[in-house]
């Protein structure tokens, strides 16, 4: 992780003790006090003044005995201390506090050493304040077995040490027995730093070999004491029902996740019962640590609860606690509860639904696997389930037989452990047979989520061709969509990004150095390897990380987690002989405890029922209800139609001038969703709305039947209704269908907005555009006015000859415009793509091909802002026609747009809103202005600028404008930037600027009076770019030039600028003939006829998720 994707330090969880850590001072203390005597042993000045009485260190805080056997006191304290065992406190309390107290008492009484021991005495109290409220942090208990063969040990020990002390003393003294007897208890006292200097003299082998007896019965005893059990927790039958329910539930968020159902692990969980679990930690007791692997399993939000959990077991039994591989997110909630994470290496995962063997990178991979594909091999892939008892016998020979070297399988995080378990149907298997039919290879994965795999177990025949497990990936890969695949996990590279780093140009000596070493470790552990056969593939790597409690539990964490993943071996005789041995099967769960593993379990939920149980409001839940009602009095509540006669708005047209309480006689049956409602009880009203308008239908119980008009007064407000009934009008003359039979046409599950304002929130009616037009009207008016503009545009263009095509959409080199594009992949040809973000080249190349006069009115789409007036989305039209000029399409689109108003308004004019709901008209009859641009910034500046005017002045006015120009700007970009400021916007009614720089327009020509210009217009109207043409540039070395010019500004880092086009300018070559081209925004022109939004004239769009 990085940035903010990396887990904290150690952050304490609210209610974590801040003082948690007095059981690692303690032992700390006493591991410095076991040093401080062994320094004091071996130096002698030292070891004569802490054998005086009146030592400062030993009245003041601790005493120092320099002894072995109290130095193997002190260390066995610790280690018990470390492991928060309470007797230990007590007898540290008893040992280093309550006894030297009693000392320093009599000292004081007798007055030796007064003032040094009434110090002591304050330290003494001081730290019994401060540990006898500690105690709480020393939760854990030995067994009583554990005590038992421990005290036999110190029995059996002392007895030894006695009868050898007895004989050595014998052999080198005359004294009595009795005698020999009483300095051996002193020797023993003193070394436990009780008693007084003792008086016996003896050589100093025999000393040695005493104070080595005591020292090691003292060992034997704190490791017999607390020596882990042989076997830790493991999972039962209940536990891994449990776990895998979890694993159900939520197990797409860790690839890890199914191998918490090894059975050599235990599970502790969020709640005390088992049954009502959210949430679990699945952990290995491995030398005296609980060893958790990947992220904790279940609900996320329960984890915090399940990790207290797993910390308070461990801290019952004196585990110290620790982490193998979790993912982000589960190392972030380790952090969070208090451990600390460090990332340790990478997982490879493939996305199946983009892997292709074309890919570039992969051109090994796909020489192997063809390879191999020539030499006869295939692959099978099928599920455990599918797989006969000989099968999977035949599997596990194969796998302990090329195991290599017999002995126990490696892995504990990323491995299961077992093959062929009637509990893992699902897990896939991936078999690569030769020519002949013999096995070569395989691969057994876990599931991981609903849509994953994850490698367990990968195996390979030594003398099998190379490439075969390449072989096997890729025909998972090609087989993952009938297996409803779309991820892989392959193996966990460790220390990946120390090797890639490493590897780098440039790499720094520490980086290579560090390299070096993983290299060397390689040789051992298969660190390098494990990392290149993942990196073939190109994966995303995903960081994993171990997380610990405390950096002093580091040295027993690294022995634990390099013993469970199978990186160090407890050297054993038995060990070695096993070795020896060929390697045993995997282990296999019985029928009968799996059968009660399945018990256990409860039913798989249906997804779609579960997706189905979204939460829903009050008034969803009783439309619900309503319509399993309609339903089960066989009703159907979405008929294939109903047989209309008429629209609303025919009707009303017909009627609309009829008296009050009239009656036709007219029979009709219309549609419409219901609006309005009210109910008299006998007589009920609706007001329906149809595609054409509104009408009120009214039902009588007499006319409908008590049955029928109890359904219709069911009806709400949304659902669709057809009617059949006289037309008439009401005592107040409102025009009426008297219903004479009526039928639900689709039952609305989800209530209509106010029913007189509909949608207020502007966001909310581009969201849910189908409910803004469902209860605003206007909203579809301008649906339909839009789809009157552009029919007109593209009637228009067919009148005047012009012939409408299609272009590629996906092309291969962006041009035609300077914008920056959407960019794409097409795995089929592995190739980079792009959206089109203009239709001109293409339709130049039908021009060339002898197409005269084109056009295309279609989507373009550039990855540019969005904003009150773009969308990256947009709608344009671009036509093409010979032998005409940017004169000619000047008159054109100024025709095009006056004919789109007649088309939506009747008459050449756009519409404005006024604040207080009037409508002002804007008049876009006659011929509209057109002005140079030189002239145009030469009026707004009042001062003239020409194409002779220099750089500098124009950067000038650039400059006191209020504009930051670049510093390389050309003379084209500094006057379109001026005008852009001072023209465009100011600009109201249609007006043509003409003649714009040529360095700022590629595809134009040339000026036929000024070199230095292009025969360019832009249209403005209200404040904006219409529209703009060229005479088109057919000219194909200018082009080439003025291409290679824009792609030059591309490599210098613009985004907007165009790529060579190749194939355009090959195209060129052939011979354009003269030719006017002109692009017409349609969204904008809806926009400007309308006076709208750009939100308001798109039906759908782009927004950002909400």
């Amino acid at each position: 992780m990085t940035g903010t994707d990396r887990p904290r330090s150690r952050a304490p969880r609210a209610g974590r003790a801040r003082d948690d850590r007095w059981p690692d001072w303690s032992a700390s203390l006493c591991f410095a006090l076991a040093a401080l005597s062994v320094m004091v042993a071996v130096v002698p000045p030292w070891r004569r003044y802490f054998e005086r009485t009146d030592d400062l260190v030993s009245a003041v805080v601790v005493p120092v005995v320099p002894n072995i056997v109290y130095v193997a006191v002190l260390l066995g304290l610790g280690e018990a201390l470390r492991r928060r065992l309470r007797p230990a406190l007590w007898v540290f309390v008893v040992l280093l506090v309550v006894l030297p107290a009693v000392g320093r008492v009599a000292f004081v009484v007798e007055g030796t050493n007064r003032w040094a021991n009434l110090a002591g005495l304050v330290v003494t109290g001081a730290l019994l304040v401060v540990l006898v409220p500690a105690r709480e942090q020393f939760p854990a208990r030995t067994s009583g077995a554990s005590l038992r063969r421990a005290l036999v040990v110190l029995v059996v020990g002392v007895t030894v040490f006695l009868g050898v002390g007895l004989l050595l003393l014998g052999t080198v003294h005359t004294m009595r027995s009795g005698a020999r007897v009483d300095g051996l208890v002193d020797t023993l006292s003193r070394d436990v730093g009780l008693g007084e200097p003792i008086s016996i003299r003896a050589p100093l082998w025999v000393r040695a070999v005493i104070n080595t007896i005591g020292a090691a019965v003292v060992v034997a005893g704190t490791v017999v004491l607390l020596r882990v059990p042989g076997r830790s927790p493991s999972l039962v039958a209940h536990d891994e029902a449990r776990v895998r329910t979890l694993l159900r539930r939520h197990g797409d968020a860790d690839s890890l996740g199914y191998f918490a159902t090894r059975r050599d692990k235990a599970v502790v969980y969020d709640t005390a019962d088992p049954d009502s679990a959210l949430a679990a930690v699945s952990y290995r007791v491995v030398g005296g640590v609980s060893l958790a692997s990947g992220d904790p399993l279940g609900d996320p939000r329960r984890w915090p609860a399940a990790i207290d959990a797993w910390r308070g077991e461990a801290r019952a039994n004196g585990w110290s606690l620790a982490v193998m591989a979790p993912g982000r997110e589960g190392a972030r909630a380790y952090t969070e509860a208090g451990l600390v994470a460090f990332e340790i290496g990478d997982e490879a995962v493939l996305d199946l639904t983009g892997f292709t063997l074309g890919a570039a990178g992969l051109r090994p991979v796909r020489q192997a696997v063809t390879r191999l594909r020539r030499r006869g091999y295939t692959v099978r892939v099928r599920r455990h389930g599918d797989l006969a008892p000989a099968d999977l016998d035949l599997l596990a020979a194969a796998a302990s037989r090329w195991r290599g070297d017999g002995g126990d399988e490696r892995g504990f995080s990323m491995a299961l452990g077992r093959l062929g378990d009637p509990l893992d149907g699902d897990c896939v298997l991936v078999e690569a047979l030769d020519g002949t039919g013999r096995l070569r290879g395989f691969l057994s994965l876990v599931p991981w989520g609903r849509s994953g795999l994850s490698l367990d177990l990968m195996r390979r025949d030594p003398g099998a061709d190379n490439g075969v497990v390449e072989l096997l990936v890729v025909a998972l890969a090609e087989d993952a969509a009938r297996l409803r695949v779309t991820r892989l996990s392959l193996n966990f590279a460790m220390f990946r990004e120390a090797f890639a780093r490493g590897e780098e140009l440039g790499a720094g000596p520490l980086a290579r150095l560090g390299r070096q070493l993983l290299v060397l470790a390689s040789s051992t552990w298969q660190l390098e390897s494990l990392y290149r056969s993942n990196s073939r593939y190109l994966p995303t790597w995903e960081p994993r990380y171990i997380c610990f409690e405390y950096g002093s539990d580091l040295p027993r964490v690294g022995i634990a987690t390099g013993s469970a993943e199978g990186f160090l071996t407890r050297p054993s005789v038995r060990g070695l002989l096993r070795r020896r041995r060929p390697g045993e099967a995997l282990s296999r769960a019985e029928d009968d405890y799996a059968d009660a593993v399945r018990a256990l379990m409860p039913p798989e939920p249906d997804p779609v029922v579960a997706a189905l149980g979204a939460p829903r409001t009050d008034q969803e839940r009783a439309r619900r209800r309503r319509l399993d009602s309609l339903r089960a009095r066989g009703v159907d509540p979405y008929p294939v139609g109903y047989p209309r006669t008429t629209t609303l708005a025919e009707v009303a047209a017909r009627h609309g001038a009829l008296p009050p309480a009239t009656r036709t006689g007219e029979q009709v049956s219309v549609v419409g969703r219901v609006l309005r409602r009210r109910d008299h009880g006998g007589l009920c009203f609706l007001t329906v709305r149809d595609g054409t308008g509104d009408l009120q239908l009214m039902a009588s119980r007499g006319a409908l039947g008590a049955e029928a008009h109890g359904r219709f007064r069911e009806l709400d407000l949304g659902d669709h209704v057809g009617v059949t009934g006289e037309v008439v009008t009401t005592r107040t003359g409102a025009l009426t269908v008297d219903a004479s039979a009526f039928a639900l046409t689709s039952k609305s599950l989800r209530p209509l907005p106010d029913k007189r304002h509909g949608l207020l929130d502007p966001e909310a009616r581009v969201r849910l555009r189908y409910v803004d037009l469902i209860s605003r009207p206007a909203a579809r008016d301008v649906a339909y006015l839009r789809a009157a503009v552009v029919r007109s545009l593209r009637e228009s263009l067919h009148r005047r000859g012009y012939t409408e095509v299609e272009t590629p959409v996906l092309q291969v080199v962006h041009g035609g415009a300077n914008a920056r594009p959407f960019e794409t992949h097409i795995n089929a040809y592995d190739l980079d793509l792009s959206l089109r973000i203009a239709t001109e080249l293409h339709l130049k190349r039908l021009v060339v091909g002898g197409m005269e006069r084109v056009f295309e009115l279609g989507r373009q789409f550039r990855n540019e802002g969005a904003d009150s007036s773009h969308n990256p989305e947009f709608t344009s039209l671009e036509a093409y026609g010979t032998y005409l000029d940017y004169h000619d399409m000047r008159r054109l689109t100024q025709e095009l747009v006056q004919e789109a108003a007649v088309a939506v308004f009747g008459e050449p004019v756009a519409r404005r809103l006024r604040p207080d709901g009037g409508v002002d008209e804007v008049d876009l009859g006659g011929d509209w202005p057109v002005v140079p641009i030189c002239t145009a910034v030469s009026r707004a500046l009042g001062e003239e600028v020409t194409s002779a005017t220099p750089v500098g002045v124009l950067r000038a006015h650039a400059t006191r404008l209020g504009l930051e120009p670049e510093a390389e700007a050309s003379w084209g970009r500094l006057l379109e930037d001026v005008y852009g400021e001072l023209c465009e916007g100011a600009t109201t009614t249609p007006v043509f600027y003409t003649d714009f720089p040529r360095d700022t327009t590629p595809l134009a020509r040339v000026h036929r009076a000024d070199p230095w210009l292009v025969e360019k217009w832009d249209l403005v109207m209200f404040g904006s770019e219409q529209a703009t043409a060229y005479s088109e540039l057919v000219d194909p070395v200018d082009q080439r030039a003025r291409l290679v010019a824009q792609s030059l500004l591309a490599a210098d880092g613009d985004p907007e600028a165009m790529q060579v086009d190749e194939d355009f300018l090959r195209a060129l070559e052939y011979g354009m003939p003269p030719t006017g081209g002109m692009g017409l925004g349609v969204d904008r022109l809806v926009m400007n006829l309308t006076g709208l939004g750009i939100r308001d004239t798109i039906l759908f769009p782009l927004t950002r998720p909400g």
